[in-house]
């Protein structure tokens, strides 16, 4: 058994017409993990809240050092495949009391505009850190950015937790490849002068969300975001 254990929980896209889910991040990170060899990964897919807590709960059983959560699904708002954030994160942080589960990245759309939610279920929590979209994301950008996050903080070493500015660093490094100023998704719904609605691009230095909280005492959350590009450098 390796150190890491890297746990997928998906639901259903329905991207196209007679989907029949067949498209899944699933490929993606059992090339991750061939490639790597250093994490074991578990993927289970989840239709609601009950299900969603059945899957965590079988892919937690084992005892791994650490654990990391993707959570890849549809999100509006403050909700994730129609399971309000506040369930889902209160389901993460009720494991993390038993599994030392690391860091949560949620590869949903503009569910990484509720800060204060990751703010304050990080705080009440020993999760160290959470990242998310503000945007409402491509599907395969976002899936490709997951897949450098993962690639990067799995390599993370225990005293890295302790630092935010070690954590960051790492998600620098996944995002160093990417034009802070190009797209990878788009803002919410606007209108125009005409009054017609339209969906504006947002770069992606303002369409992702970092919270940090590095472990030991009397560390608290923090949004990081503005740090994860080095624009100014």
């Amino acid at each position: 058994m390796k150190k890491n254990a890297l746990i997928i929980l998906e639901a259903p896209w329905d991207l196209r017409k007679n989907d029949q889910n067949v498209v899944s991040v699933l490929p993606f990170f059992q090339g991750l993990e061939r490639l790597s060899g250093d994490f074991d990964l578990y993927h289970s897919q989840f239709y609601e809240a009950e299900s969603f807590k059945m899957a965590l709960d079988q892919l937690t059983k084992l005892d791994y050092k650490q654990y990391y959560i993707y959570i890849a699904s549809h999100g509006d708002g403050k909700r994730l495949q129609k399971i309000k954030l506040d369930n889902i994160l209160s389901k993460i942080n009720d494991k993390a009391q038993h599994k030392n589960i690391v860091g949560v990245v949620i590869g949903a759309c503009l569910v990484g505009r509720n800060t204060t939610h990751f703010e304050t279920y990080a705080e009440s929590s020993s999760i160290v850190w959470k990242f998310g979209y503000k945007c409402a994301v491509n599907w395969l950008d976002g899936t490709l950015l997951d897949l450098k996050i993962f690639d990067s903080l799995l390599n993370a070493k225990k005293n890295d937790f302790s630092k935010a500015s070690k954590i960051i660093r790492k998600f620098r490094e996944a995002v160093s490849l990417y034009d802070p100023n190009q797209s990878i998704g788009t803002d919410v719904t606007k209108i125009d002068d005409a009054g017609k609605e339209y969906e504006p691009d947002m770069a992606i230095k303002d369409s992702l969300t970092l919270v940090i909280q590095p472990k030991g005492q009397g560390h608290k959350a923090k949004n990081y975001s503005s740090d994860l590009f080095d624009i100014d450098g």
